[in-house]
Protein backbone atom coordinates (compact mmCIF):
# COMPACT_ATOMS: atom_id res chain seq x y z
CA UNK A 1 0.00 0.00 0.00
CA UNK A 2 1.17 3.59 -0.89
CA UNK A 3 1.88 5.74 1.88
CA UNK A 4 -0.21 8.77 2.21
CA UNK A 5 3.62 11.27 1.12
CA UNK A 6 3.46 9.11 -2.14
CA UNK A 7 -0.13 9.67 -2.76
CA UNK A 8 0.02 13.50 -2.09
CA UNK A 9 2.87 13.09 -4.59
CA UNK A 10 0.72 11.74 -7.04
CA UNK A 11 -1.96 13.97 -6.84
CA UNK A 12 0.38 17.08 -6.65
CA UNK A 13 1.86 15.76 -9.66
CA UNK A 14 -1.80 15.40 -11.58
CA UNK A 15 -2.85 19.24 -10.26
CA UNK A 16 -5.64 16.72 -8.36
CA UNK A 17 -7.37 18.93 -5.41
CA UNK A 18 -9.50 16.43 -3.34
CA UNK A 19 -12.71 18.34 -2.69
CA UNK A 20 -13.43 19.25 0.64
CA UNK A 21 -16.08 17.16 2.26
CA UNK A 22 -14.44 14.03 2.27
CA UNK A 23 -15.34 13.93 6.45
CA UNK A 24 -14.87 11.03 8.57
CA UNK A 25 -17.04 7.36 9.22
CA UNK A 26 -20.86 8.61 9.98
CA UNK A 27 -24.53 7.98 9.52
CA UNK A 28 -24.86 6.90 5.99
CA UNK A 29 -27.14 9.51 3.79
CA UNK A 30 -30.36 8.66 3.51
CA UNK A 31 -31.72 7.92 0.29
CA UNK A 32 -35.30 8.63 -0.57
CA UNK A 33 -37.20 5.75 -2.04
CA UNK A 34 -38.67 7.48 -4.81
CA UNK A 35 -34.79 8.31 -5.89
CA UNK A 36 -34.51 4.76 -7.00
CA UNK A 37 -37.23 5.06 -9.75
CA UNK A 38 -35.40 7.47 -12.58
CA UNK A 39 -32.26 8.11 -13.35
CA UNK A 40 -31.28 11.76 -12.11
CA UNK A 41 -28.03 13.32 -11.39
CA UNK A 42 -27.97 13.47 -7.60
CA UNK A 43 -24.67 15.44 -7.12
CA UNK A 44 -21.76 16.65 -9.48
CA UNK A 45 -18.85 16.82 -7.11
CA UNK A 46 -16.46 17.93 -9.82
CA UNK A 47 -17.59 18.78 -13.86
CA UNK A 48 -16.51 15.63 -14.35
CA UNK A 49 -18.58 13.26 -11.37
CA UNK A 50 -21.92 12.54 -11.34
CA UNK A 51 -23.59 10.60 -9.47
CA UNK A 52 -26.66 8.86 -11.07
CA UNK A 53 -29.73 6.23 -9.80
CA UNK A 54 -31.39 3.51 -11.42
CA UNK A 55 -34.54 1.33 -11.42
CA UNK A 56 -32.73 -1.46 -11.28
CA UNK A 57 -31.86 -2.22 -7.32
CA UNK A 58 -32.20 -6.06 -6.59
CA UNK A 59 -31.03 -5.89 -3.40
CA UNK A 60 -32.50 -8.04 -0.20
CA UNK A 61 -33.66 -6.41 2.76
CA UNK A 62 -30.68 -6.95 5.77
CA UNK A 63 -30.93 -7.35 9.50
CA UNK A 64 -28.74 -4.19 10.74
CA UNK A 65 -27.64 -2.54 14.23
CA UNK A 66 -29.75 0.25 13.87
CA UNK A 67 -28.28 3.91 12.96
CA UNK A 68 -28.68 5.56 16.46
CA UNK A 69 -27.01 2.26 18.60
CA UNK A 70 -23.78 2.64 16.05
CA UNK A 71 -21.07 2.70 17.98
CA UNK A 72 -18.04 1.65 15.65
CA UNK A 73 -17.61 0.82 12.01
CA UNK A 74 -14.23 -0.02 10.29
CA UNK A 75 -13.44 -1.88 7.30
CA UNK A 76 -10.03 -3.77 7.60
CA UNK A 77 -7.96 -6.73 6.34
CA UNK A 78 -7.53 -10.09 8.12
CA UNK A 79 -3.96 -12.04 6.98
CA UNK A 80 -2.17 -14.70 7.99
CA UNK A 81 -1.00 -14.07 11.70
CA UNK A 82 1.28 -16.70 13.66
CA UNK A 83 -0.51 -15.51 17.32
CA UNK A 84 -4.01 -15.19 16.57
CA UNK A 85 -3.81 -18.22 14.77
CA UNK A 86 -1.71 -20.65 17.58
CA UNK A 87 -4.58 -19.42 20.33
CA UNK A 88 -7.36 -19.91 17.97
CA UNK A 89 -6.47 -23.75 17.08
CA UNK A 90 -5.56 -24.03 20.66
CA UNK A 91 -8.86 -23.10 22.04
CA UNK A 92 -10.44 -25.83 19.96
CA UNK A 93 -8.15 -28.69 20.66
CA UNK A 94 -8.68 -27.59 24.23
CA UNK A 95 -12.46 -28.33 23.78
CA UNK A 96 -11.88 -31.69 21.80
CA UNK A 97 -9.50 -33.10 24.38
CA UNK A 98 -11.81 -32.13 26.86
CA UNK A 99 -14.80 -34.17 25.55
CA UNK A 100 -12.96 -36.83 24.49
CA UNK A 101 -12.03 -36.97 28.70
CA UNK A 102 -15.77 -36.62 29.34
CA UNK A 103 -17.02 -39.61 26.97
CA UNK A 104 -14.29 -41.51 28.64
CA UNK A 105 -15.09 -40.67 32.38
CA UNK A 106 -19.09 -41.54 31.01
CA UNK A 107 -18.05 -45.34 29.43
CA UNK A 108 -15.89 -45.87 32.95
CA UNK A 109 -18.94 -45.47 34.84
CA UNK A 110 -20.41 -48.03 37.17
CA UNK A 111 -24.06 -49.45 35.65
CA UNK A 112 -26.10 -47.47 33.78
CA UNK A 113 -27.47 -45.02 36.65
CA UNK A 114 -24.13 -43.94 37.04
CA UNK A 115 -23.47 -43.66 33.47
CA UNK A 116 -27.11 -41.40 33.06
CA UNK A 117 -25.51 -39.39 36.08
CA UNK A 118 -22.64 -38.40 34.50
CA UNK A 119 -24.40 -37.68 31.29
CA UNK A 120 -26.85 -35.64 32.76
CA UNK A 121 -23.89 -33.29 34.25
CA UNK A 122 -21.90 -33.05 31.06
CA UNK A 123 -24.90 -31.89 29.40
CA UNK A 124 -25.13 -29.25 32.46
CA UNK A 125 -21.93 -28.27 31.80
CA UNK A 126 -22.08 -27.72 27.92
CA UNK A 127 -25.43 -25.23 28.98
CA UNK A 128 -22.58 -22.91 31.05
CA UNK A 129 -20.35 -22.83 28.91
CA UNK A 130 -23.20 -20.94 26.69
CA UNK A 131 -23.66 -18.35 29.36
CA UNK A 132 -19.56 -18.31 29.10
CA UNK A 133 -19.45 -17.76 25.52
CA UNK A 134 -22.40 -15.37 25.40
CA UNK A 135 -20.63 -13.33 28.85
CA UNK A 136 -17.43 -13.79 26.05
CA UNK A 137 -19.09 -12.57 22.96
CA UNK A 138 -20.54 -9.42 24.95
CA UNK A 139 -17.41 -8.17 26.28
CA UNK A 140 -15.58 -8.73 22.44
CA UNK A 141 -18.29 -6.30 21.50
CA UNK A 142 -17.97 -3.60 24.74
CA UNK A 143 -13.87 -4.03 24.04
CA UNK A 144 -14.01 -3.06 20.17
CA UNK A 145 -17.00 -0.22 21.15
CA UNK A 146 -13.98 0.82 23.14
CA UNK A 147 -11.34 0.45 20.87
CA UNK A 148 -9.62 -1.80 22.68
CA UNK A 149 -9.72 -4.30 20.13
CA UNK A 150 -8.82 -3.74 15.95
CA UNK A 151 -11.25 -5.31 13.61
CA UNK A 152 -8.93 -8.11 12.86
CA UNK A 153 -8.95 -8.81 16.60
CA UNK A 154 -12.34 -8.67 16.99
CA UNK A 155 -13.47 -10.95 14.67
CA UNK A 156 -10.95 -13.79 15.03
CA UNK A 157 -12.07 -13.05 18.56
CA UNK A 158 -15.96 -13.95 17.63
CA UNK A 159 -14.23 -16.62 15.35
CA UNK A 160 -12.27 -18.16 18.56
CA UNK A 161 -16.24 -18.21 20.20
CA UNK A 162 -17.70 -20.07 17.10
CA UNK A 163 -15.02 -22.38 16.87
CA UNK A 164 -15.59 -23.37 20.84
CA UNK A 165 -19.19 -23.49 20.28
CA UNK A 166 -19.01 -26.07 17.36
CA UNK A 167 -17.02 -28.25 19.37
CA UNK A 168 -19.11 -27.93 22.08
CA UNK A 169 -22.12 -28.70 20.13
CA UNK A 170 -19.92 -31.86 18.48
CA UNK A 171 -19.88 -32.81 22.22
CA UNK A 172 -23.93 -32.60 22.91
CA UNK A 173 -24.20 -34.77 19.40
CA UNK A 174 -21.88 -37.56 21.31
CA UNK A 175 -23.67 -36.98 24.51
CA UNK A 176 -27.37 -37.73 22.77
CA UNK A 177 -25.86 -40.76 21.45
CA UNK A 178 -24.82 -42.12 24.88
CA UNK A 179 -27.66 -40.86 26.28
CA UNK A 180 -29.94 -42.92 23.76
CA UNK A 181 -27.87 -46.41 24.47
CA UNK A 182 -29.70 -46.53 28.05
CA UNK A 183 -33.01 -48.33 27.71
CA UNK A 184 -35.88 -45.52 28.97
CA UNK A 185 -33.42 -42.40 29.51
CA UNK A 186 -32.50 -39.49 27.82
CA UNK A 187 -31.40 -35.81 27.62
CA UNK A 188 -34.11 -33.09 28.03
CA UNK A 189 -33.45 -30.33 25.99
CA UNK A 190 -29.79 -31.69 24.05
CA UNK A 191 -31.39 -30.32 20.57
CA UNK A 192 -32.43 -26.75 22.18
CA UNK A 193 -28.95 -26.72 23.79
CA UNK A 194 -27.20 -27.44 19.92
CA UNK A 195 -29.45 -24.53 18.37
CA UNK A 196 -28.07 -22.42 21.40
CA UNK A 197 -24.71 -22.71 20.16
CA UNK A 198 -25.53 -22.74 16.94
CA UNK A 199 -26.34 -18.76 17.57
CA UNK A 200 -22.63 -18.38 18.13
CA UNK A 201 -21.51 -19.30 14.51
CA UNK A 202 -21.03 -17.70 11.04
CA UNK A 203 -19.85 -17.45 7.37
CA UNK A 204 -17.77 -14.25 7.80
CA UNK A 205 -15.98 -14.67 11.02
CA UNK A 206 -15.14 -18.59 9.51
CA UNK A 207 -13.82 -17.02 6.53
CA UNK A 208 -11.30 -14.54 8.77
CA UNK A 209 -10.00 -17.35 11.41
CA UNK A 210 -9.07 -19.32 7.67
CA UNK A 211 -7.34 -16.14 6.48
CA UNK A 212 -5.95 -15.62 10.12
CA UNK A 213 -4.63 -19.54 9.82
CA UNK A 214 -3.02 -19.23 6.36
CA UNK A 215 -5.97 -21.51 5.11
CA UNK A 216 -6.81 -18.78 2.56
CA UNK A 217 -6.51 -15.54 0.96
CA UNK A 218 -6.33 -12.48 2.64
CA UNK A 219 -9.81 -10.69 2.68
CA UNK A 220 -11.16 -7.51 3.33
CA UNK A 221 -14.01 -7.07 6.20
CA UNK A 222 -16.30 -4.84 7.29
CA UNK A 223 -17.29 -4.35 10.83
CA UNK A 224 -19.99 -2.65 12.57
CA UNK A 225 -21.24 -3.14 16.34
CA UNK A 226 -23.49 -1.38 18.72
CA UNK A 227 -24.03 -1.94 22.72
CA UNK A 228 -26.52 -4.93 21.81
CA UNK A 229 -25.30 -6.68 17.82
CA UNK A 230 -23.10 -6.49 15.25
CA UNK A 231 -22.81 -6.76 11.54
CA UNK A 232 -19.68 -8.98 9.37
CA UNK A 233 -19.60 -8.59 5.48
CA UNK A 234 -16.90 -9.54 3.36
CA UNK A 235 -16.25 -10.62 -0.57
CA UNK A 236 -14.66 -14.02 -1.10
CA UNK A 237 -14.63 -16.15 -4.50
CA UNK A 238 -17.10 -14.24 -6.64
CA UNK A 239 -19.82 -14.47 -3.56
CA UNK A 240 -20.98 -11.79 -0.82
CA UNK A 241 -21.15 -12.77 2.86
CA UNK A 242 -23.17 -11.16 5.68
CA UNK A 243 -23.78 -12.16 9.36
CA UNK A 244 -25.26 -9.81 11.52
CA UNK A 245 -26.90 -10.30 14.91
CA UNK A 246 -28.94 -7.84 17.02
CA UNK A 247 -29.72 -9.49 20.98
CA UNK A 248 -32.25 -6.42 21.65
CA UNK A 249 -35.02 -8.30 19.74
CA UNK A 250 -34.78 -11.06 21.76
CA UNK A 251 -37.35 -11.97 24.39
CA UNK A 252 -36.17 -13.29 27.85
CA UNK A 253 -39.44 -15.36 27.73
CA UNK A 254 -37.49 -18.95 28.01
CA UNK A 255 -41.15 -20.74 27.70
CA UNK A 256 -41.86 -19.62 24.32
CA UNK A 257 -42.36 -21.89 21.58
CA UNK A 258 -42.90 -21.63 17.46
CA UNK A 259 -44.59 -24.51 15.02
CA UNK A 260 -42.15 -24.55 11.99
CA UNK A 261 -44.54 -22.90 9.62
CA UNK A 262 -44.84 -19.75 12.04
CA UNK A 263 -40.73 -19.01 12.15
CA UNK A 264 -41.38 -19.09 8.18
CA UNK A 265 -44.30 -16.48 7.71
CA UNK A 266 -42.37 -14.28 10.13
CA UNK A 267 -39.02 -15.05 7.98
CA UNK A 268 -41.50 -14.60 4.55
CA UNK A 269 -42.60 -10.96 5.96
CA UNK A 270 -38.47 -9.93 7.12
CA UNK A 271 -37.59 -10.53 3.53
CA UNK A 272 -40.06 -11.00 0.84
CA UNK A 273 -37.69 -10.38 -1.86
CA UNK A 274 -35.66 -13.96 -1.03
CA UNK A 275 -38.39 -16.19 -0.58
CA UNK A 276 -38.91 -16.44 -4.76
CA UNK A 277 -35.88 -17.65 -5.20
CA UNK A 278 -36.52 -21.22 -2.89
CA UNK A 279 -38.14 -22.83 -0.87
CA UNK A 280 -37.53 -22.69 2.86
CA UNK A 281 -37.39 -25.17 5.56
CA UNK A 282 -37.61 -24.86 9.73
CA UNK A 283 -36.02 -26.87 12.24
CA UNK A 284 -37.60 -25.19 15.75
CA UNK A 285 -36.46 -25.87 19.25
CA UNK A 286 -37.66 -24.01 22.27
CA UNK A 287 -36.77 -19.99 21.78
CA UNK A 288 -34.58 -20.33 18.96
CA UNK A 289 -36.25 -21.45 14.93
CA UNK A 290 -33.94 -21.38 12.31
CA UNK A 291 -35.08 -21.13 9.09
CA UNK A 292 -33.36 -21.58 6.19
CA UNK A 293 -33.41 -21.43 2.38
CA UNK A 294 -31.18 -21.84 -0.78
CA UNK A 295 -32.08 -21.01 -4.38
CA UNK A 296 -30.50 -18.78 -7.85
CA UNK A 297 -27.52 -19.19 -6.35
CA UNK A 298 -28.49 -17.42 -2.89
CA UNK A 299 -28.47 -18.56 0.31
CA UNK A 300 -30.21 -17.33 3.83
CA UNK A 301 -30.48 -18.65 7.55
CA UNK A 302 -32.30 -16.84 9.80
CA UNK A 303 -32.82 -17.23 13.31
CA UNK A 304 -36.17 -16.51 14.91
CA UNK A 305 -36.52 -15.72 18.35
CA UNK A 306 -39.99 -17.47 19.92
CA UNK A 307 -40.44 -14.51 22.31
CA UNK A 308 -40.38 -11.67 19.76
CA UNK A 309 -41.23 -13.38 16.68
CA UNK A 310 -38.53 -11.07 15.14
CA UNK A 311 -35.39 -12.46 13.21
CA UNK A 312 -32.49 -11.65 15.51
CA UNK A 313 -29.42 -13.33 13.53
CA UNK A 314 -28.97 -13.94 10.11
CA UNK A 315 -26.60 -14.94 7.59
CA UNK A 316 -27.03 -14.20 3.77
CA UNK A 317 -24.80 -15.45 0.83
CA UNK A 318 -25.14 -14.57 -3.03
CA UNK A 319 -23.41 -14.35 -6.09
CA UNK A 320 -21.90 -11.05 -6.97
CA UNK A 321 -22.68 -11.30 -10.45
CA UNK A 322 -26.25 -11.01 -9.59
CA UNK A 323 -26.09 -7.79 -7.48
CA UNK A 324 -27.07 -4.71 -8.33
CA UNK A 325 -26.85 -1.43 -7.34
CA UNK A 326 -29.40 1.65 -7.04
CA UNK A 327 -27.16 3.94 -7.90
CA UNK A 328 -23.69 4.91 -8.84
CA UNK A 329 -20.85 7.54 -8.71
CA UNK A 330 -18.20 7.88 -11.18
CA UNK A 331 -15.13 10.49 -11.99
CA UNK A 332 -13.17 10.78 -14.81
CA UNK A 333 -9.56 12.42 -14.15
CA UNK A 334 -6.54 12.37 -16.65
CA UNK A 335 -8.55 10.22 -19.01
CA UNK A 336 -8.85 7.50 -16.53
CA UNK A 337 -12.68 6.51 -15.29
CA UNK A 338 -13.46 5.54 -11.61
CA UNK A 339 -16.86 4.15 -11.22
CA UNK A 340 -18.77 3.05 -8.11
CA UNK A 341 -21.60 1.27 -7.92
CA UNK A 342 -22.95 2.50 -4.76
CA UNK A 343 -24.29 0.40 -1.93
CA UNK A 344 -25.48 0.27 2.07
CA UNK A 345 -22.74 0.26 4.82
CA UNK A 346 -20.96 -3.34 4.93
CA UNK A 347 -22.66 -3.94 1.40
CA UNK A 348 -20.89 -5.62 -1.90
CA UNK A 349 -19.02 -2.62 -3.59
CA UNK A 350 -17.83 -3.10 -7.39
CA UNK A 351 -15.10 -0.41 -8.52
CA UNK A 352 -14.66 -0.26 -12.01
CA UNK A 353 -11.54 1.14 -14.08
CA UNK A 354 -11.88 2.35 -17.28
CA UNK A 355 -10.22 4.38 -20.18
CA UNK A 356 -12.08 7.30 -20.03
CA UNK A 357 -12.30 7.31 -24.71
CA UNK A 358 -12.37 4.22 -25.90
CA UNK A 359 -13.98 2.60 -22.58
CA UNK A 360 -11.37 -0.52 -22.32
CA UNK A 361 -10.69 -1.86 -18.67
CA UNK A 362 -7.78 -0.59 -16.84
CA UNK A 363 -5.62 -2.59 -14.11
CA UNK A 364 -4.93 -0.39 -11.34
CA UNK A 365 -4.08 -0.64 -7.50
CA UNK A 366 -7.43 0.46 -5.67
CA UNK A 367 -7.49 2.25 -1.97
CA UNK A 368 -10.23 3.69 0.10
CA UNK A 369 -9.75 6.29 2.73
CA UNK A 370 -11.83 7.95 4.52
CA UNK A 371 -11.20 11.40 6.24
CA UNK A 372 -7.79 11.52 7.43
CA UNK A 373 -7.17 7.93 7.96
CA UNK A 374 -4.98 5.37 6.73
CA UNK A 375 -5.65 4.01 3.25
CA UNK A 376 -6.66 0.51 2.84
CA UNK A 377 -5.52 -1.68 0.07
CA UNK A 378 -8.60 -2.98 -1.87
CA UNK A 379 -6.43 -4.77 -4.51
CA UNK A 380 -5.44 -4.55 -8.49
CA UNK A 381 -8.89 -3.91 -11.01
CA UNK A 382 -7.35 -6.62 -13.42
CA UNK A 383 -7.95 -7.71 -16.40
CA UNK A 384 -11.36 -6.62 -16.81
CA UNK A 385 -11.01 -3.27 -15.02
CA UNK A 386 -12.77 -5.05 -11.62
CA UNK A 387 -12.10 -5.26 -7.94
CA UNK A 388 -15.58 -5.91 -5.52
CA UNK A 389 -14.76 -5.06 -1.49
CA UNK A 390 -17.60 -4.37 1.14
CA UNK A 391 -18.84 -0.62 1.22
CA UNK A 392 -17.51 1.47 4.16
CA UNK A 393 -20.25 3.09 6.72
CA UNK A 394 -20.82 6.94 5.43
CA UNK A 395 -17.73 9.11 3.36
CA UNK A 396 -14.75 7.61 1.56
CA UNK A 397 -13.33 8.06 -1.38
CA UNK A 398 -11.77 5.71 -3.70
CA UNK A 399 -8.65 6.07 -5.20
CA UNK A 400 -7.08 4.48 -8.03
CA UNK A 401 -3.18 4.68 -8.86
CA UNK A 402 -0.65 3.31 -11.49
CA UNK A 403 2.50 5.15 -12.26
CA UNK A 404 2.92 9.25 -11.45
CA UNK A 405 0.95 10.07 -14.64
CA UNK A 406 -1.64 7.63 -14.10
CA UNK A 407 -4.36 7.86 -10.89
CA UNK A 408 -7.74 8.87 -10.45
CA UNK A 409 -10.75 9.07 -7.81
CA UNK A 410 -13.80 9.13 -7.22
CA UNK A 411 -15.34 10.51 -3.98
CA UNK A 412 -19.12 9.21 -2.39
CA UNK A 413 -20.83 7.46 0.57
CA UNK A 414 -22.86 4.58 1.52
CA UNK A 415 -26.62 4.81 0.94
CA UNK A 416 -29.11 3.62 3.62
CA UNK A 417 -29.65 0.11 3.99
CA UNK A 418 -32.93 -1.95 3.12
CA UNK A 419 -33.59 -3.02 6.53
CA UNK A 420 -35.74 -5.40 7.90
CA UNK A 421 -39.06 -3.69 8.50
CA UNK A 422 -40.22 -5.72 12.06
Amino acid sequence: MRSLAIIAAVALSLALAVPAGIGAAGAPDTVPADSLQTRDTVTQTTPAQVEESFNRSNQTRVLVVPDGAVQRSDVDRATLNLGPAAEFNGNVTAVEVETAAVVEFIHAADGESERSRRIIQASSTVETEIITLRDRQEAAIRAFNAGELTPEEFVIELATISAKADALEARMVKLTALADEIDGFSLSRPTEIRYELRTFGGPVRERAADAIRGVDEPAQFFVTTGPEGYELATVDDGHYHREAYRGAVKSDDDSATMEPNEAVNVTRESYPDIFRYGDPSATTSGTTNIVTLTGGNRSLTAFVDSGSERVFKEYQRFSLEQYRSGSIASNTINGINVTVNRTYPGGPLRISVTDAESGEPVDLAVTLSQGQAERTSVGRTGDDGTVWTVSPRGSYTVLAVGNEATAAYVETNATAPPELER
